[in-house]
């Protein structure tokens, strides 16, 4: 069972903005007459999915060389949020134009994903979300020069949960996820292959516990009782079969505890943040939620793996 409207709205007002301007990419001079269109570098979707109608944003930076496959990013926003919010807050369409890749931001219907025990009312309605990404990855693939080897996904607080159950119920079709404010909600997690899992977490976040146990926030109390940060990273690094670490390193403000030598490249990254709330952390929000840059630090995530060699067994 997940919270009802009352936990989502205090997931929501913790849930810290950083105001980023969203670019929408510029034009390339001196194009070949053989190169696709590029079209406009934001568009919006919407997809049947068993005749509900789901929507998605898309970013595809115009500047792209769109006969190379490049990688696809999947964003999820969080409880009781949106995807406005999230292109904003995250300022994913500007890194993906800087670092060649594709955004897509999919919507929840009704503000809260399926992502298992949490949240909201898609769990006891039985919301298809886990269909409704699966497809939105395929079309998109067959749409886009998308690498298959290198699709992303990335979440906040139930974004996050959500993309957990996709990564531990549809590893064949994500390579890495990123999770912020976050943890696994399903108790049967048997993904099909490795995944590479960065998990970034503030030390005083009320909702989600660093160390696990219940919320701080008195309402949800007694409705979810969480596993701890190292606990979910200790699980994918025996799900993908990392044999070196936990190797910490930083300093009292932000360390790092990594897993390596796992199959087929993977890896596996637990960032605790000192300080740090239930937030999307980045430059401007004072004390410990500006730590780090969580955009910053997932697409170098992200990227560090490709170049690391990745493949699909």
């Amino acid at each position: 069972m997940g919270p009802g409207a009352t936990g989502l709205r205090g997931l929501a007002a913790l849930v810290a903005v950083a105001v980023v301007s969203a670019a929408c990419g510029a034009g390339t001079d001196g194009e070949s007459a053989s190169t696709p269109s590029p079209g406009p570098a934001v568009r919006h979707g919407e997809l049947d999915i068993d005749g509900t109608l789901r929507n998605y944003r898309m970013f595809v930076p115009t500047t792209l060389d769109r006969r190379q496959a490049v990688p696809l990013l999947v964003v999820l926003h969080g409880g009781d949020n949106s995807v406005e919010n999230m292109v904003e807050t995250t300022g994913f369409d500007q890194a993906a134009s800087v670092g060649n890749f594709m955004v897509a931001y999919p919507e929840a219907t009704g503000r809260a994903w399926n992502a298992g025990r949490c949240c909201g009312s898609a769990p006891e309605r039985g919301v298809d979300d886990m269909g409704f990404l699966s497809r939105l990855v395929e079309v998109l693939g067959a749409e886009q020069p998308v690498d298959p080897d290198r699709v992303w996904m990335a979440g906040v607080s139930n974004g996050a949960m959500m993309a957990y159950r996709f990564a531990c119920e549809r590893a064949g079709q994500v390579d890495a996820i990123a999770s912020v404010a976050g943890s696994v909600m399903i108790d049967d997690c048997r993904p099909s292959r490795p995944v590479s899992v960065l998990e970034l977490r503030g030390s005083d976040d009320p909702l989600i516990p660093f160390e696990g146990g219940q919320p701080a926030v008195p309402e949800l109390q007694g409705i979810i009782p969480y596993r701890s940060a190292r606990e979910v990273a200790e699980q994918w690094a025996g799900l993908n079969g990392c044999t070196a670490g936990p190797d910490t390193s930083g300093d009292e403000t932000v360390t790092t505890t990594a897993w390596d030598d796992c199959d087929v490249g993977s890896a596996v990254r637990l960032v605790r943040v000192e300080g740090g709330g239930h937030v999307w952390f980045a430059p401007g929000l004072g004390g410990g939620n500006e730590a780090i840059d969580a955009t910053e630090v997932i697409t170098e995530f992200f990227t560090g793996l490709s170049l690391a060699g990745l493949d699909r067994p």
